[in-house]
């Protein structure tokens, strides 16, 4: 025992602290100095800033790649190394061996790298190409310093399918009396033609996520009806089982410039390190629905005072402020968005103000434009209609994915993706 203590105390502080970090299969940051992660699938202009708005869905054997960004702002280099892990519909590791899936070797290092310019807040710029894949499916890229594999940075899920059944859905305004008014409805029907399968209705499985986000999915849902002699499945719901709060539409900020104020910016203070205020917000829930576009909760980096958004957009203190009465002590308020990878943390829960008189939060940010909302959270359930509201007419954006394992197979394949917007205005 007494070896065992001594081992550990002579061992680096940083090594014991990676061994507390557990991996998970989900969108994660795990180092406070890591910032605004990206991972999307190149389509046109690489110096597009909107790039990013693209979800990290691409089809087997095609021509664009997926690319992992990220800053750190960590004052000196740092090597960095790249895992794919394969994953099951459930988002656990799959039994496949790397061999089956990588076409080369699985630990890649990220040797594209930029320091930051002009910024007040020095940092790290990071990119990779990630590889093409072999099978279609579920995917976790994951980060890690040095060569401790088990010091994760950040862990990102991505998807790879292939076409190998089709299918057509509508979104409507449910057709529920009692969420008429409030809630979405996705009907479905999915074609798999010539594709071999036993027994399709047992078979195939399906989720529906909507704008992008994890913990807005519908799965595990059973086909109305089978047509046998047009190898069709019917998904029509009369339990509800398709639908989804419409929610709103988020709110959002323009920090790209320090020097002249943004939409909804109220206030700049420039210093050692830059502050920004978001304009004042209140309660949505009981206003009236107002149509107005916006990014389904994510966020684009960009710099009007530069060349380069990359490497020339600063980090900036953001203050949010929320007016509203207090609430009880076992509820909490949150800003939330995907810049918070949608955890609901100590990162960007609010507080009260009592001088304010309202909920307040500061974030520090990498300039550009954001979507984010506020969730309040009650004996562990969070609320994002509390303050927003839901609506029927929001624009949303929902995405069909369908499984299959074959019989022999070990794990799903992903044979068809789609995406159905509703009162989308492109």
């Amino acid at each position: 025992m007494k070896k065992l203590i001594l081992i550990a105390f002579l061992l680096p502080v940083h090594w014991l602290a990676a061994q507390t970090k557990q991996l998970r299969f989900e969108d994660t940051t795990y180092d406070p100095n890591i910032r605004s992660v990206q991972l999307y699938p190149l389509v046109g202009n690489a110096d597009d800033p909107a790039k990013s708005l693209n979800p990290p869905v691409v089809q087997l054997n095609d021509n664009n790649s997926l690319w992992l960004e990220f800053d750190d702002l960590n004052p000196t280099y740092q090597q960095y190394h790249v895992k794919i892990l394969h994953c099951g519909m459930d988002w656990k590791q799959s039994v496949l061996s790397e061999i089956e899936y990588m076409p080369e070797y699985n630990d890649l290092i990220i040797n594209d790298y930029q320091v930051s310019q002009n910024t007040k807040v020095p940092f790290y710029h990071y990119k990779i190409e990630l590889p093409k894949v072999l099978l279609s499916g579920n995917y976790l890229v994951v980060v890690w310093k040095d060569r401790r594999r088990d010091d994760y940075m950040l862990s990102r899920r991505f998807m790879v399918y292939e076409n190998g059944v089709s299918s057509m859905a509508t979104v409507r305004q449910a057709q529920n009396p009692a969420k008429y008014k409030t809630h979405q409805q996705v009907d479905l029907q999915v074609n798999y033609g010539a594709y071999s399968v036993l027994s399709p209705r047992d078979e195939f499985k399906i989720i529906i996520r909507q704008n992008y986000r994890w913990d807005k999915i519908v799965k595990n849902l059973k086909p109305f009806s089978v047509n046998n002699s047009t190898n069709q499945l019917d998904f029509r719901f009369f339990d509800d089982e398709n639908t989804f709060p419409g929610t709103n539409e988020f709110r959002f900020f323009d920090s790209r410039s320090t020097y002249t104020r943004g939409l909804f910016i109220d206030k700049i203070q420039r210093g050692k390190e830059d502050d920004m205020w978001v304009t004042m917000q209140r309660d949505r829930a009981k206003s009236v629905y107002i149509e107005s576009n916006d990014f389904d909760g994510m966020y684009v980096i960009d710099n009007r005072d530069g060349t380069r958004a990359v490497t020339e957009a600063d980090y900036i203190f953001m203050t949010f402020a929320l007016k509203t009465d207090e609430l009880t002590p076992n509820e909490k308020v949150y800003v939330n968005g995907s810049f918070n990878d949608w955890r609901l943390d100590k990162n960007n829960e609010m507080k009260y103000d009592t001088d304010f008189g309202g909920y307040t939060a500061t974030i520090q940010l990498k300039q550009g434009v954001y979507n984010y909302d506020f969730v309040v959270v009650k004996d562990g359930k969070p609320d994002e209609a509390f303050y927003e509201g839901n609506f029927a007419e929001t624009e949303n954006t929902y995405e069909i994915f369908i499984y299959h394992k074959p019989v022999t197979a070990r794990s799903e394949k992903l044979v068809s993706y789609k995406i159905v917007d509703f009162n989308k205005r492109r």
